[in-house]
C-alpha cells in the first residue's frame, strides 16, 4: 500500500530544493500556508517547540499569522508582482 503523506513529502523536498535554486518563492508561501491549516484545526503549531493553542494563545496565533502573512507576502511577489507592497522590495 502506498503511504501518500509520505509520497507528497519526497515528492516536495525535491521542487522546494529546484524552486529555491530557480529564485522562485511561491512554492514556500504555498508551504506556509499549508502549514497554517492543520495548525488552525489541530490547536498545534510548531515554531522550536510545539505551541499549544490552549497553553500559548497569543503565541499559537501569531505563529499562525505570521505563516499566512509570509505565505501570500511570497506568493504574492512571484505571481503578482505589481500587487506586491513596494516597501517590502
Amino acid at each position: 500500500m502506498i503511504n501518500l503523506p509520505r509520497l507528497i513529502n519526497y515528492a516536495a523536498l525535491p521542487v522546494l530544493l529546484v524552486a529555491t535554486w530557480l529564485g522562485l518563492q511561491w512554492p514556500w508561501g504555498l508551504v506556509f500556508l499549508w502549514w497554517a491549516v492543520p495548525s488552525i484545526r489541530s490547536g498545534q503549531a510548531f515554531l522550536i517547540d510545539t505551541v499549544n493553542r490552549e497553553a500559548d494563545p497569543l503565541l499559537f496565533w501569531t505563529v499562525t499569522v505570521l505563516w499566512v502573512v509570509f505565505g501570500g507576502l511570497m506568493v504574492t511577489a512571484d505571481i503578482a508582482p505589481a500587487v506586491y507592497p513596494a516597501w517590502l522590495v
